[in-house]
Formats: structure tokens, C-alpha cells, sequence
């Protein structure tokens, strides 16, 4: 089981039933595991990045359930940043993955302004406005990840969570199951 089926089989037994989202190039393994799954839970593709979210958002207020929804790399992520920040006003529990370059690609600490396509550190941007923001540079953890985003959304005054979620990390088998 590679990383992306691995978060899908993990929304699933959590009882999420839809999800909210904006395909793209470096979401794509991901948009593929949810397409094995769709007899389990429904994708809602959406028009605007910033829709995905806020479509999460409001599915969280009326549902009681984490509202989930995903985006591409760069922009893409960068557009369902309202979401995000309504969720941290309102203590709504949302959680977003974002697709990102390969993890060979990431800038890292080199001070650049980014190495691969449309490469955007949205942990950095994030982090003030969520009660968690990670990458997932490797599969191993990967588990541990996303069980402590899900819990950081869902515990205590709820609020967004996001997971920056690298093209080569949602192919990659999971290490540590």
C-alpha cells in the first residue's frame, strides 16, 4: 500500500464519506487512490481552489465531521488558504493535503526562492493560521502524521490542519504500518 492509499483507507475508517477537490498534476496518485475508493467516499471536484476548502468547511459545520479537501502544488494550495483561516476563526475541524514537488525538488534551507515547478512551502504559510502544518518528506511516520493531524483537527477547540504531501512520498510504499 503506497502512502496515498494508505490516508485514503485512513479518512475512510474515520468515517469521511466526501471530499472536496481540485486536480492537478502533483495530486494526482492521491486523486487516483480515492478513485479505487469511490464505492466509500465521494469526491466533489470544484471550480476554485478556495471552493474546495470552503465546501470542506461548510461540510464540517453541518456534518459534525472533519471536512477534508485537497489541491495541487504552488498556487493551487495557496488559493484554499481562506478556508484554512475561516476554520482557525471558527474552530471548524478541516484538514487539507496539498500535493507538492518531489522531495528532490524542495528548495530546502538553500535560501532559494524554489527549485521545482510551482513549488510553494506552504507549511511556512501555514503556520500561524493552523493548529497543524507539516510535510511528509518520507513514508516513514507517514502513519504517525496523519493520525496527529486528524486528532489536532478533531481534539480541543478544532481548527484546519494541513498536510504538504510531495509527489514522490503519495507513490511511495508506507514503511511503518
Amino acid at each position: 500500500m503506497n502512502c496515498s492509499e494508505y490516508l485514503v483507507d485512513f479518512l475512510v475508517k474515520r468515517g469521511v464519506t466526501d471530499i472536496f477537490g481540485y486536480a492537478g498534476g502533483y495530486i494526482v496518485p492521491f486523486m487516483d487512490a480515492l478513485y479505487f475508493r469511490r464505492d466509500e467516499i465521494n469526491v466533489h471536484v470544484c471550480y476554485h481552489e478556495q471552493g474546495c476548502a470552503l465546501a470542506a468547511n461548510g461540510y464540517a459545520r453541518t456534518s459534525g465531521k472533519i471536512g477534508v479537501y485537497f489541491t495541487t502544488s504552488g498556487p493551487g494550495a495557496v488559493n484554499a488558504l481562506g478556508g484554512l483561516v475561516d476554520a482557525w476563526f471558527d474552530g471548524i475541524p478541516v484538514m487539507g493535503i496539498c500535493g507538492n514537488v518531489p522531495t528532490n525538488e524542495m528548495k530546502g534551507f538553500s535560501g532559494i526562492r524554489q527549485n521545482g515547478f510551482q513549488e510553494m512551502d506552504i507549511v511556512s504559510m501555514t503556520r500561524n493560521i493552523t493548529k497543524y502544518s507539516v510535510t511528509a518528506n518520507s513514508s516513514e511516520g507517514f502513519d504517525d502524521i496523519i493520525s496527529r493531524a486528524y486528532n489536532m483537527a478533531m481534539l480541543g477547540r478544532k481548527g484546519g490542519v494541513i498536510i504538504d504531501f510531495p509527489l514522490n512520498i503519495q507513490q511511495t510504499d508506507i514503511v511503518s504500518w
